[in-house]
């Protein structure tokens, strides 16, 4: 049987208005995530650091747990948990213990501190598997996220929180905000629009017109799924202004007509 993640205690969003001095040589008996929204000066086994960015470490049991910002305000996220075969799963997925992580990605683990945080408040028949599930999925994403980012130059990690931003639009897809023009988007950013394609598509693996063109389909497919306009005005509420030129991508994408997929739902 899988071994079973502890919460013990968690905070979101905590804030220190004095500062923060914390000095526990002895660490604690159980593991502790933090994650550093203000610069702090932390110890971690290259010895003490100060930070620059926003910062993760995660402290197994017993190492020396020191950080202090004595000017404030302090902010951060945290949880001590504890598991079973801890160890053995950090060393699986690949997560360092004691070490400073900068992630730019860090905003969607937090969402999901948050949400944890929120269920340990929760009850249910199946809570303690609810929450073990939200935990075990918050490790694997950070460990996604973390070598994703490692194996990116520093550089190109400055962008990843706009490109992200961007992303996320592209796929929410709102009809009166649609990214369309990817030389205004470039502009936004202080960038040419070449190079900004140029780091999209080394960030993502895909370019951007792939995105917004897959966006623009997947938005078409609910449409025709939950709607009874024609494929003319679909077409049109999915920001193409030519019937033909939906009608080709849809069925590059989809392998079907806007027609077909409609009749066979």
């Amino acid at each position: 049987m899988e071994h079973q993640f502890e919460l013990h205690r968690i905070g979101y969003n905590f804030v220190h208005e004095n500062g923060v001095n914390i000095d526990r040589k002895n660490g604690t008996d159980d593991y502790l995530l933090l994650y550093l929204k203000s610069n702090v000066t932390i110890l971690t086994e290259e010895g003490e650091i100060t930070t620059a960015e926003p910062s993760f470490i995660l402290y197994e049991k017993g190492f020396h747990q020191k950080y202090y910002d004595r000017e404030g305000p302090f902010i951060n996220d945290w949880m001590h948990f504890d598991r079973e075969d801890a160890k053995e799963f950090f060393q699986s997925i690949d997560i360092p213990v004691n070490k400073l992580m900068v992630l730019q990605g860090a905003k969607d683990i937090s969402a999901m501190i948050q949400d944890i945080r929120v269920e340990s408040k929760q009850q249910g028949k199946y809570h303690k598997e609810v929450l073990n599930a939200k935990i075990s999925g918050m490790f694997y994403k950070f460990s996604d996220i973390y070598h994703v980012e490692i194996k990116c130059s520093d550089k190109l990690n400055r962008y990843r929180h706009d490109f992200n931003e961007i992303r996320n639009r592209i796929y929410a897809f709102q009809p009166d905000n649609l990214i369309s023009n990817v030389n205004e988007i470039s502009a936004g950013l202080n960038l040419s629009t070449s190079y900004f394609q140029h780091i999209y598509k080394q960030l993502f693996g895909v370019s951007v017109m792939s995105d917004i063109i897959r966006s623009r389909i997947e938005y078409a497919c609910y449409l025709l799924s939950n709607n009874a306009d024609s494929i003319s005005e679909i077409a049109f509420r999915c920001g193409y202004e030519n019937k033909e030129h939906f009608t080709r991508q849809f069925k590059e994408i989809t392998g079907f007509t806007p027609r077909q997929y409609r009749e066979k739902i």
